[in-house]
């Protein structure tokens, strides 16, 4: 081709080292047809065997490492031989320790060792104490060196924020997330009450008090606190109010969706109006359900 032709866009092509390459892989096609059936037919089956032979051998070596590993696993020198549970003053460590010794072996053989030191399922022993036992807050558990055969479980127990108690004036302990994890005693006296919130149980414990609105609860009492009215307890009347009682001898009522500082605004509010001013020991209670319109009773 021409610098001419190139620079007007022309060129040529040759149909003939086209029709050679199709013609050479037309022959080799033959070629491949051409052979016996009996040869075609020998050939596919020995790939096939081929393929089952590596298929075996990689199974084979499968089972051996799998084998191998369960062995390894099971071996003394790296099995748990101590269990060690510290941390505990209300619940025993002996029951601590015979259900981390339960979840380590349970009585049937499984392919890779659970008391293995490398191999046992740290996570979910610590995760499952919480959840058996109530009163724990969560466990850790730790090794003191690589080879160490002993465990240590260090636990966290839950401490008690509030009472939770029930129509029946049956109460429990509640700590400051609002989870209800034992039976309270008469020397628990003197902590804020919280009542309603739960759904109907057999028991309480391993509920949650209000889950979406504990906080704001919480929040309304602190504020409330600074400026001065302590609470001495919360009754959750439905989904949308509730009433707090104050330790000056009154309640305050209103509901989930108000906020914390609208509520301690307005109760000073009131509080300084000509009604009500320095009479709040013949209040029973004051209601601030209904935004503007305040409404409040005093005692007969």
């Amino acid at each position: 081709m021409s610098n001419g032709e190139r620079r007007h866009g022309h060129g040529i092509i040759d149909l003939r080292k086209r029709r050679a390459g199709e013609q050479a892989r037309a022959r080799a096609r033959a070629a491949q047809a051409s052979l016996p059936l009996y040869n075609r037919t020998s050939l596919r089956l020995r790939r096939r065997k081929l393929r089952a032979m590596l298929a075996l051998l990689i199974l084979i070596f499968a089972a051996g490492a799998i084998y191998g590993i369960s062995e390894f696993s099971y071996l003394p020198r790296y099995s748990i031989n101590k269990i060690t549970v510290e941390g505990m003053s209300s619940i025993s460590p002996r029951l601590v320790k015979a259900f981390v010794e339960t979840k380590l072996n349970n009585g049937t053989y499984s392919i890779i060792s659970r008391g293995n030191i490398f191999l046992y399922p740290k996570t979910e022993i610590a995760k499952g104490i919480s959840e058996y036992f109530p009163k724990i807050l969560n466990a850790q558990i730790s090794r003191e060196s690589l080879l160490a055969r002993a465990i240590t479980v260090s636990i966290t127990e839950r401490k008690m924020f509030a009472l939770w108690c029930s129509d029946k004036a049956e109460c429990f302990k509640m700590d400051d997330t609002g989870f209800v994890f034992a039976v309270a005693t008469i020397s628990s006296a003197g902590q804020i009450v919280f009542s309603g919130g739960l759904a109907a149980s057999t028991t309480p414990i391993g509920q949650t008090f209000l889950p979406e609105q504990f906080a704001d609860v919480l929040a309304l009492l602190s504020r409330l606190k600074e400026e001065g009215f302590s609470a001495t307890s919360v009754s959750v009347e439905d989904e949308q109010d509730f009433s707090v009682s104050l330790s000056k001898g009154f309640d305050v009522r209103a509901t989930f969706s108000q906020d914390a500082n609208t509520i301690a605004r307005n109760l000073q509010t009131v509080l300084l109006s000509e009604s009500l001013q320095g009479k709040e020991d013949k209040i029973e209670y004051i209601d601030l359900r209904f935004g503007n319109r305040v409404y409040y009773k005093n005692r007969e």
